[in-house]
Formats: structure tokens, sequence, C-alpha cells
């Protein structure tokens, strides 16, 4: 641009040195920033009452501190964790300013299946000392227990920190990156969609049936998968709720956002996540506003396409609250409305009513006689509820 707009004829290590000045007039040095920071973090907690934050530093040898770990989160995001299933994605996006460095983040998903962050730290890298503040820091704010479940990546430093900071929280892998690491060490696609497919598997019968089309194609990958353990990346036998999470993306997603500010400094880094969290509550704040309904959109749409996938099935009484649904192709599912699960074992994982719970809870309003349930059919055939 410079060569052909003005005709000036500089080398790109010039141009890329005369934009670093620019930005510095503009936004100031990085050096000032961490200085700043102080500073910012005492107006930021002023202003949004509940935000958790925290600086780590180090002195040198000439007794200066110097600028370590950074911890943020807002209180309506802590707030509005309580409200949430208790799962925790968590990951890392390198930063590429001045001195690089990594952001950690911690996320979960609100009832409308949208990303919900809680909390982020600037870091000098992925290592056990920065995983282990951060999970300190995040472990003030949610608690350790069985009922909380950790999603992440396969970082060995997140493992060794997490049985040191949440022993009681179930941890499941990613299994995006799961079937990647798999597919770069056994160069099989068709072997690393089979695992995904394990994983998603609802029923531990559907996860043993896959299983063994594995350990049929190549016995070194069952040897793979079990020194991982079963109970570590697939849905049937995870011993906590991992609900729909069965990826990272929540934090991949969150990251991709995040990334317009890598190159900023610390300063207009933290500016750009408030702003951005400031935008996406408000938006769903005026959304949920407007919501009429006892479901959101999303979980609306997800009942509406299970009840599609059993049109036509006819439901018989078992017992109180207990029926049986069969299905065109004499498929037999067992449903217990007040345990809320059925033998298809999506109810039971989800926690949302799947095609043949909705379908009983169909027949007991009808015999129970419940004016205020009613059953509308679209143009489609859908059956739909409404409260």
């Amino acid at each position: 641009m410079v060569l052909e707009e003005l005709r000036v004829d500089a080398s790109y290590s010039k141009c890329w040195r005369a934009k670093g000045k620019a930005l510095e007039g503009i936004f100031g040095s990085d050096d000032e920033s961490y200085e700043d920071l102080p500073c910012y973090v005492h107006v930021l907690k002023e202003a949004n009452p509940g935000t958790v934050t925290d600086i780590k530093t180090e002195v040198m040898e000439d007794e200066r501190e110097r600028f370590l770990y950074k911890f943020l989160a807002f209180g309506a995001s802590i707030e509005g964790f309580k409200k949430l299933r208790r799962v925790l994605v968590v990951g890392g996006t390198h930063l590429n300013g001045k001195y690089n460095g990594v952001l950690l983040t911690a996320s979960g998903q609100d009832v409308n299946f949208q990303v919900f962050p809680l909390a982020f730290a600037v870091v000098d890298s992925e290592n056990d000392d920065a995983w282990t503040w951060f999970f300190e820091k995040l472990e003030r704010i949610i608690a350790d227990s069985k009922s909380l479940t950790i999603i992440s990546y396969r970082n060995s430093s997140i493992y060794t920190t997490k049985k040191r900071v949440f022993p009681m929280a179930h941890h499941g892998a990613c299994i995006v990156h799961l079937a990647r690491n798999f597919n770069a060490k056994f160069h099989n696609k068709v072997l690393a969609q089979l695992v995904t497919n394990a994983a998603f598997a609802n029923k531990v019968t559907g996860y043993q049936d896959i299983y063994r089309q594995i350990k049929a194609k190549n016995a070194n990958c069952v040897a793979y998968l079990d020194k991982i353990g079963a109970a570590h990346w697939s849905r049937a036998y995870f011993q906590g709720n991992r609900y729909n999470l069965m990826t990272s993306n929540i934090a991949e997603s969150l990251n991709n956002v995040v990334g317009k500010a890598r190159s900023c400094h610390i300063f207009e880094l933290l500016k750009y996540i408030h702003a951005m969290l400031s935008r996406w509550f408000s938006a769903r704040r005026k959304i949920s506003g407007k919501q009429r309904g006892l479901t959101t959109p999303e979980v609306d749409k997800q009942m509406q396409k299970n009840v599609v996938g059993v049109k036509g099935s006819k439901v018989g009484t078992i017992s109180s609250w207990s029926y049986e649904v069969v299905g065109l192709l004499n498929g037999r599912h067992h449903v217990l409305l007040d345990m809320k699960q059925c033998s298809c074992k999506l109810y039971d994982r989800l926690k949302i009513p799947c095609g043949h719970a909705l379908l009983a809870l169909i027949r007991e309003a009808s015999l129970l006689g419940l004016w205020w349930l009613t059953v509308t059919r679209q143009k489609h055939g859908d059956v739909l509820m409404k409260g």
C-alpha cells in the first residue's frame, strides 16, 4: 500500500515498525498497559459488582515486579452460571502481541445452547503452574463436587491440574480432538469416524457394537482407546453428566471471537472482552424478555425433532407413569416418566425428553385429563406440546 499509493519504497520490516509506532501512539505501549492494569481492574470491579479479579506478579533480581498471570470473572457471569448446568468447558488460545502469552477460558452453555463465558486468564503458557493457578481461582467460584463436569482437550497440564484442584469433578475428553489425534496416529479416517460414533452412542449396547467393529479392523486402536478409558470419552460410560457437550467447541468458538484482539496488549484485550460480554448479555436479555412458553427456542426445536423421529409409534400403558412405545419397525422402548428415563437413553443423557417420552407424556396427560396441556399438529404432522 505504501509503495502503490504513496510511491515510497520501504521494506516490510520498516512498515511493520511504523505500524507499531502508530498503534502505540493511539493505545499506548505494551509496558504502559501492564502498569495501568491495577487501576483498570479497580474501576472494572467498581462498575461490575461481584466481579472477581486477581493479578500475580514475580519479583525480579533488580527488585522490580513483573507481570505473570491475570484472572477475570465478571459478576454477571458468576451469577448467571449458578443457573446453568454444571459443565465447564476449558481451553486456551495463543496471544500474538509483543509478549505473546496464552488466554485461558472457562465457559458453560446456557439454556438456549449458547456459549456462556465464565472466566478468563492471561498466562505465560499452558503449563502446570499456569493451569493450577487458573483452576484454583475457578474453584473459589465453582466449588469442586461430584455434580461438576469439566470438558477439555487432552492436554497433560489440564489433566494434572484437574486431579489436584478438582478431584471430585468428572472429566470428559473432547471427541473432536480425540478423533483428530486418533487419525494422526493411525492414519485412518474410517476408524476415526467409528470412534466418534462410539463416543456419541447413548446406549452401552450401541457402543459395544461399534467397539467390536473397531477391534476387528485394528487391535492396536482398541489398546489405544482402552488406555484412555471408555468412561473418559464415551457418552454411554461417562459417570457424570455432560448432556449434549461432547466436544470443547464452546471454548473453540470463544477463542475465535476473542481472536480479533489477540494481537492487542492486555489492557485492550480486557476491554474487548468486557465489551463483548456486555453486548451478548444485553442481546440475550432482550430476547429472553420476549420468550413465551416453558422451553427456549432451541430446546423446543430439539423436542419437535425428537417427536418427528417417532411419528407413527403406538403407546401402551404398563403402569402409572410407565409406558411402552412401539415403533413402526416394532422397536420397543420403555419410558419411566417419573424417573425421567427411557430405554433409548437419549432422555437419560441429554435430560431433554426424547420422542418416546413426549408421546408417553401426551398419553399420561390425556389419562389424567389435564385441560391445560394441549396437543397441536402442524401441517407436516409433527406433534408438539405447549403448556
